[in-house]
């Protein structure tokens, strides 16, 4: 009798351990879970704007000290899953289950210990993002801090991609100051989604993208010259300009970028990085989506109506993979390109009949008819490509 009781003891032990387990296990979370960073002494302008944006995201921002969680506005108070107090040296990031950082504008240099926490929490599984912004070398905040900050996680995760030390002007596509540059989104091809319902975005004196090769050497970052698994995604007109403003021995040199070159230049560009068996997405731009002197989010700026509220959602969902309506965007282009493939054979096909015919206004006007009713089917895709809108 004694051995039975003293089974049964062992058998209830184990079952209150294990509902007590059960009792402190956390669930999935719903919403995707993003960390936005304020502990580099970033403004929060514009972050209640982006949560808005994404309302599919479970947001966490990460403050200082409690003083600074106090500060935060009411909105983005009641927006927020969760405000936590500390660094990235206390924060759990495993515990939120965090799927992407957002670091924007840094005004303080990241500690070697803040570096190895973000580069471990980003190693660890594939599929994890990650967006750093800086600004321009206009010493608005004293130095290029935001440059060197950004660079140091840059470097750190193995990408190739880097922040130079310039300003990238335009001189065309600009809100009345060549500083106040409106970028158009034009992404390659790889990541073509970026660009759904975009034209033009406000990048306030933004700072050129370059990247590093295997020999250290600094190249300025465009379609035709750029690294493995690397795609631009934002671009000045022809008309941008390159400025300096804090060279040696008062600032850093530019190292890709030359004082008064004029052209095309990349402002935003991602990068693809191997991860265990997968990827990791880093998102580099010259300016900030939230912070800095004006953000990425501003919808009108000087009169002129942007695309920074939907460009900075779609950024978030490509970058986490949910994707959301930018699937079906997807979806549509591949649609598209297989419909124009078709297209661009069957005029060729026409071309090759006509040649073969004896010449005359009849041949000339079966191809015009041809060409037209290709046209009509292209300028029908493209209109409900335009006027499609996000669910």
């Amino acid at each position: 009798m004694r051995k039975e009781l003293q089974i049964a003891i062992v058998l209830l032990t184990v079952t209150v351990l294990i509902l007590q387990t059960s009792l402190v296990v956390e669930p999935a979370p719903v919403g995707i879970p993003i960390l936005i960073d304020l502990t580099h002494a970033q403004p929060s302008s514009g972050i209640d704007i982006i949560m808005r944006m994404v309302p599919e995201a479970q947001w966490y921002i990460l403050v200082k000290t409690e003083e600074d969680k106090e500060a935060l506005s009411p909105m983005i108070k009641s927006l927020a899953h969760g405000i936590i107090v500390g660094d990235f040296t206390t924060v759990d990031l495993g515990k939120y289950r965090i799927e992407m950082i957002i670091i924007g504008q840094p005004q303080a240099l990241f500690t070697p210990d803040e570096v190895a926490a973000i580069v471990a929490w980003f190693t660890k599984y594939p599929n994890r993002a990650i967006w750093v912004a800086a600004d321009s070398d206009y010493p608005a905040q004293g130095s290029e801090t935001a440059q060197q900050a950004v660079n140091m996680i840059l470097e750190a995760l193995g990408a190739s991609l880097r922040l130079d030390y310039v300003s990238i002007e335009d001189h065309e596509s600009n809100a009345l100051k060549p500083y106040r540059v409106l970028a158009f989104i034009k992404p390659d091809p790889e990541v073509s989604v970026l660009g759904y319902a975009c034209e033009r975005v406000l990048f306030h004196g933004p700072g050129g993208i370059s990247w590093v090769d295997e020999a250290g050497t600094w190249h300025k970052l465009t379609r035709e010259n750029k690294p493995k698994n690397a795609y631009v995604v934002a671009i000045t007109s022809s008309k941008g300009l390159v400025a300096e403003h804090q060279a040696e021995p008062k600032g850093i040199t530019g190292k890709a970028y030359t004082p008064g070159e004029e052209g095309v230049f990349t402002v935003m560009a991602v990068e693809l990085i191997e991860v265990k068996k997968g990827y990791g997405r880093v998102i580099v731009s010259g300016e900030s989506p939230y912070g800095g002197y004006q953000p990425l989010t501003t919808w009108m700026y000087y009169g002129f109506r942007i695309s920074g509220p939907q460009f900075v959602r779609n950024v978030i969902l490509w970058a986490t993979g949910y994707m959301g309506e930018l699937r079906a965007v997807e979806t549509i282009m591949s649609a598209v390109d297989e419909k124009l493939a078709t297209m661009r054979g069957e005029l060729e096909k026409v071309k090759r009949e006509v040649s073969a015919t004896v010449g005359g206004i009849s041949s000339v006007a079966y191809l015009g008819t041809g060409i037209g009713v290709i046209a009509l089917i292209v300028g029908i895709l493209a209109l409900i490509m335009a006027t499609r809108k996000p669910k």
